[in-house]
């Protein structure tokens, strides 16, 4: 079955069939659906190779992410492909290894291959550096702030919020001296996590606890856990700013004999699906990581089939997550969900 096979047994043009396939906004909506009828009826799937060079197109997106190891980015890369698939495209994956040089390799690779757009993880290169690989000139989306790369379409998680809030909520357990722990690396997400946490303390009206910096891993929170317990001057709680940092926050309580979250509340942030296999379970802000690949994808293909986008004011998408409320804080009648 083929194009013409499809236009004769709708009773229309091929130049018909192949607007409702190219061009669906040009065909009236009664006929378009007529054709697309057919096409079900005969179980036609278009040729997607040679329609994209019919467009002039690859039918190929790239999705360059800092990292696999974490969950969020697995979520991240399923939401792409989810719109990707709707939209007939293929995602070529490209890991940069959260550096700017791995970014500026990754994008000349897929700028090579003609890749149609690029979907842009976490993005560490400066603005020379991004506009020296020519990703300017083709449809692209930052997943990030993309702050100092100017004006770009991007789509973000509201850190910042997000931390205000579970500063606020470990505030309202009656949780006095909050310390924060943070990812030594991750500056944009550090910060703005590092802002709300002190908009709450302010907003509280108490002094903002100590902040310590470590190796996003379950390794870097143990041994940043063990220093600050070989002090003897421990926290209320301690807000990491990834799960992966609680989980070694809690492993070193253990090893020390510090009670969560009798004496230590401990809270994290991604909300991964061993938040609820660790005892006790883990109180963490969830990310809409699933989501914002979509949205990330969406506002892709949104500026690849319309042009005329590309003129336009970039956009910014902010997505909001939520709190995820579990027992490593105390106090049973908070074990809900709360939404921002």
């Amino acid at each position: 079955m083929n194009i013409k096979e499809i236009a004769r047994q709708a009773q229309v043009s091929v130049a018909t069939v192949s607007r409702v396939l190219n061009h669906p906004e040009q065909v009236q909506p009664e006929t378009r659906e007529h054709v697309l009828a057919v096409m079900e009826q005969f179980h036609y799937t278009p040729n997607w190779f040679a329609r994209g060079l019919n467009l002039g197109r690859t039918n190929t997106v790239a999705l360059l992410v800092p990292t696999f190891e974490h969950g969020i980015y697995h979520r991240v890369v399923t939401g792409v492909e989810t719109v990707a698939a709707k939209k007939g495209a293929g995602v070529l994956l490209c890991n940069t290894h959260g550096t700017a040089e791995g970014e500026v390799d990754s994008l000349r690779m897929v700028l090579d291959r003609k890749v149609d757009g690029v979907i842009l993880g976490a993005a560490r290169l400066s603005a020379a550096q991004l506009d020296a690989t020519g990703l300017r000139e083709r449809p692209f989306v930052i997943i990030g702030r993309g702050d100092g790369l100017g004006d770009v379409t991007a789509c973000y998680i509201n850190f910042e919020g997000s931390a205000a809030r579970m500063t606020q909520h470990l505030f309202e357990l009656g949780r006095r001296r909050v310390d924060l722990l943070l990812d030594e690396d991750s500056h944009s997400k550090s910060g703005a996590i590092l802002q709300g946490y002190r908009a709450a303390c302010a907003q509280a009206g108490l002094p903002a606890g100590q902040v310590h910096t470590a190796e996003d891993s379950l390794r870097g929170g143990y041994l940043a856990a063990r220093r600050l317990f070989a002090t003897g001057s421990l926290p209320d709680a301690i807000f990491a700013s990834s799960d992966e940092l609680a989980f070694g926050v809690m492993k070193a309580a253990r090893a020390e004999g510090v009670d969560i979250p009798g004496r230590l509340a401990v809270a994290g942030f991604s909300d991964s699906p061993m938040c609820e296999l660790v005892t006790p379970e883990l109180t963490s802000v969830e990310q809409p990581a699933h989501r914002l690949g979509m949205v990330a994808a969406r506002l892709l293909f949104d500026l690849i089939e319309d042009e005329q986008l590309a003129d336009r004011v970039p956009q910014q998408v902010v997505l909001q997550p939520k709190l995820k409320i579990r027992r490593s804080c105390g106090n049973e009648k908070y074990i809900y969900e709360l939404f921002e």
